[in-house]
């Protein structure tokens, strides 16, 4: 038979210990469910900021897209008007400051936080910005330069132009997906670029293979 006297005696003597447990359990848990909270919080921001870095970035693309576009329509007409006009220099610093695109300004103040975009599209972001660039470093060269015995072909400056209107189409539609941008309009008059562009193709590969 249970001596009930004793047996609350006894408890009484662990009723610390029990306590302790029970508030140590009582820790654990709490510790849990608020790393659990933090962690949600911190995913929310995280999230909310690819969000924001990612519509910064988009509104300058457009930008420099339609800039780009319009640069190598420029450069495709004064490249048809030379071959009509062979001596006149089109390519002066007057036609520059015409095509002259905007410097960027998100890209490069966002650029430590671009590994927070999904991989494929910081990528194809990074692509954009140096062909952005290399078609602005080549206009220069454009210009005939008296003591140069060559001349450079608009395909360094049309090819970048246009592959920065072109390819970064998919990544654009990407970045309206993950941040909820209505869908742009992203068609733009290229045509004469294009035309350009093939032709000095052409032109280069006939040249060289008539040299081999």
């Amino acid at each position: 038979m249970i001596d009930w006297a004793q047996f609350y005696t006894e408890a009484k003597g662990w009723q610390g210990a029990i306590g302790s447990v029970l508030g140590f359990i009582a820790l654990v848990i709490g510790a849990l469910i608020n790393y659990q909270l933090n962690r949600q919080r911190d995913k929310r921001l995280r999230s909310e900021e690819v969000v924001a870095i990612a519509s910064a970035l988009y509104g300058e693309i457009l930008l420099l897209r339609q800039r780009a576009a319009r640069l190598g329509q420029f450069v495709a007409a004064r490249h048809f008007r030379r071959g009509l006009r062979n001596d006149e220099d089109d390519f002066d610093k007057h036609f520059r400051e015409m095509v002259e695109m905007p410097a960027p300004r998100m890209f490069p103040a966002l650029a430590p936080k671009i590994g927070m975009l999904p991989p494929s599209i910081a990528l194809e972001i990074s692509k954009f910005y140096s062909r952005i660039d290399e078609a602005q470093t080549w206009l220069p060269r454009l210009q005939d330069d008296p003591d140069r015995k060559y001349s450079y072909s608009v395909a360094s400056v049309l090819r970048p132009a246009m592959d920065a209107v072109n390819l970064i189409v998919p990544t654009l539609r990407d970045i309206e997906k993950l941040t909820g941008i209505e869908a742009a309009d992203l068609d733009v008059k290229i045509n004469d670029a294009a035309t350009a562009l093939e032709m000095e193709d052409e032109f280069h590969a006939e040249h060289q293979a008539n040299a081999d």
